[in-house]
């Protein structure tokens, strides 16, 4: 008798037979993403992200496999979400391909993924104001240029002054302003570039020669100059010497005082200067006032100053102000130690090559001698509105240099530089001081301004 089929067998003996196997032929699918996806690498060195999957009801993939040609593949493994991988040798664009395979032998379609390997630094190059030797403002233009030849491209550049300190890294172009870090002489400024593949360029530099200009003209409404001169600074004794001809204990007591750079009026302000900014004329009809419009602006209060600067920085963008009286002091003195700026003259016998003394009005600005700062006019001519309140002496001064405010506001307000009326040499002095009230005009008041860089 020959053999029964199992299936028969089963049926006799009350077995019911089992559903058969669907068959699983869908192949799987995937994914591979190189270092999160980033254009470019400077190492060969990568992380594969993996992704897989096989629909329901399949088998489940099993395996994976990787070819840098499509080609030749390594040999099937076990599945990672991730994977170090190298790329082959040679910058370029390199694709790394995968394929998946799933229990029942099903292979994925082939996934694949490229980036650029790029392991040559990128090169560039730096010109300091076009490459001119020297320059007279702290503010320069730098030229840019940069090449990275076939590689991921310059993406970033950044400088430093001394190549220990670096600016945070910006966006690169072709010209971009820089503040030189350093004092007056030779400045370096460094750049560094980087590329997309985080490949770092060498440091290239330019310098230039920092001559602080001396000079600077601001060009007011209509075109009206206004000469301001660089005051360096420095550190000065500021009040009375012990024993000074014709001064008051209001001078007292000298101190020391240590200043930073500013920029002065050449001049006091003329009315030409004061009508060009404000619609204005205070001194007009007004007796012992000359009406040469290249003569001190006069019969302007502290108040009225106030609104002449406002309105001279709106149209300048600059910030104008009073001087302190410190700064006006160490700016008359001009590094002198004397009674006046060409010395201690007990005679008066010099004054009248420098100062207007002894006159009817205040007269044409820029006529006599200057001071070794190149200002004129610091003493005599007319009196100078400083920016401080008034104080009966130096006890409690500022050593700054800032004027010494009160708060609230005092009642009378600083005043320097002597004026022109007969007997009033003594007042030319660099040290001495007087004061009048903030509202108060008089043909003897006018001012000379300053910025701060």
């Amino acid at each position: 008798m020959g053999f029964m089929p199992v299936a028969l067998c089963l049926a006799l003996a009350g077995f019911t037979q089992p559903a058969a196997y669907a068959a699983d032929t869908t192949p799987p699918t995937g994914t591979v993403v190189i270092n999160n996806n980033r254009s470019a690498t400077n190492t060969p060195n990568v992380t594969l992200l993996l992704t897989w999957a096989d629909d329901a009801g399949g088998s489940g993939v099993s395996r994976m496999r990787f070819s840098d040609d499509g080609a030749h593949w390594t040999a099937w493994e076990p599945l990672a979400a991730t994977r170090t991988y190298t790329l082959p040798s040679g910058d370029g664009h390199k694709t790394v391909r995968v394929q998946y395979l799933d229990k029942s032998n099903n292979r994925s379609a082939v996934y694949s993924d490229y980036i650029l390997l790029d392991t040559t630094p990128p090169t560039g190059g730096i010109l300091i104001n076009g490459g001119t030797a020297v320059t007279g403002s702290d503010t320069v233009v730098l030229g840019l240029t940069w090449s990275d030849g076939s590689g991921a491209g310059v993406s970033r550049v950044r400088f430093s002054d001394d190549g220990s300190h670096w600016t945070a890294w910006s966006l690169p172009q072709a010209t971009c302003p820089h503040t030189l870090a350093g004092p007056a002489g030779y400045n370096t400024v460094r750049a560094q570039y980087l590329d997309g593949a985080g490949n770092y360029s060498a440091v290239c530099s330019d310098y230039i020669k920092f001559v602080p200009a001396t000079e600077e003209t601001v060009l007011l409404p209509g075109d009206v100059p206004l000469v301001m001169v660089w005051i360096p600074g420095g550190a000065f004794m500021m009040g009375r010497y012990s024993g000074e001809q014709g001064s008051y204990s209001s001078e007292d007591p000298q101190h020391l005082v240590t200043l930073g750079g500013y920029w002065m009026a050449k001049y006091e302000l003329t009315k030409r200067q004061w009508t060009a900014v404000m619609p204005t004329a205070p001194w007009t009809g007004m007796p012992y006032v000359l009406a040469d419009p290249d003569s001190p602006a006069v019969c302007v209060s502290w108040n009225d100053a106030q609104s002449f600067l406002t309105a001279m920085n709106s149209y300048t963008g600059k910030t104008f102000r009073l001087p302190s009286e410190a700064q006006w002091e160490y700016a008359c003195r001009a590094g002198t130690t004397t009674r006046f700026y060409w010395g201690d003259d007990p005679g008066y016998t010099a004054i009248g090559d420098y100062a207007w003394y002894d006159e009817a009005y205040a007269q044409v600005v820029g006529q006599k001698l200057p001071n070794a700062f190149g200002l004129y006019d610091m003493s005599g001519n007319v009196l100078e509105l400083c920016e401080d309140d008034s104080h009966d002496d130096y006890t409690g001064a500022t050593a700054g240099g800032q004027a010494w405010v009160d708060s609230p506001r005092g009642s009378y307000r600083l005043m320097r530089g002597g004026f022109f009326y007969t007997g009033a040499a003594f007042l030319c002095r660099s040290a001495a001081r007087c004061h009048y009230k903030p509202d108060i005009s008089d043909v003897v008041i006018g001012l000379r301004v300053v910025r701060t860089p």
